[in-house]
C-alpha cells in the first residue's frame, strides 16, 4: 500500500516538472517568470509535500513543526539561489554575491541538521 507521504509526494514532482518544463518556454531562464517558475519547481519538489501536509496538520510520520521547519529551509536556499543568479555579477568584499550565499546556505542546513538532531534526541528521551 502507498503512503500518504509517498502519494502527495508523487504529486508535488509532477506539479515540478509542470514550472520546470514552463520555465525553459523562455529564450532567457534567468529573467523574471521564467527564474520563478524554475524556483518554484525547486520549492514544490523538495518542500511540496511537506507543506502540503503540514498544512493539514498531519504528523503521522515526521512532525508538523518539523515539515515547517525543513520548508522554510528549502525556500530560503531557493531564495539565496534567485538572489544569486538575479545578482550574479555583484561581489562582497571581493568574492561573489553566489559564493557567499551558497556557505551562507551551507552554514544554514549544517545548523538545521544539528538541531534536527537534537529534537529528534530529545523527543526520544521524553518517549515521544
Amino acid at each position: 500500500m502507498v503512503s500518504r507521504d509517498t502519494g502527495v509526494q508523487v504529486a508535488a514532482v509532477v506539479v515540478a516538472m509542470t514550472l520546470a518544463y514552463l520555465s525553459t518556454q523562455s529564450s532567457t531562464v534567468t529573467e523574471g517568470i521564467p527564474l520563478l517558475l524554475g524556483a518554484g519547481s525547486y520549492i514544490v519538489v523538495f518542500a511540496g509535500s511537506h507543506i502540503y501536509l503540514a498544512l493539514r496538520g498531519d504528523g503521522e510520520t515526521v512532525p508538523v513543526a518539523a515539515r515547517w521547519r525543513f520548508a522554510a529551509i528549502v525556500v530560503t536556499a531557493v531564495g539565496a539561489m534567485v538572489v544569486g543568479v538575479s545578482f550574479r555579477d555583484v561581489s562582497v568584499a571581493g568574492t561573489g554575491l553566489g559564493t557567499v550565499l551558497g556557505l551562507g546556505v551551507a552554514a544554514l542546513f549544517m545548523t538545521y541538521w544539528v538541531y534536527e538532531a537534537w529534537d529528534g534526541y530529545q523527543a526520544s528521551r521524553r518517549g515521544a
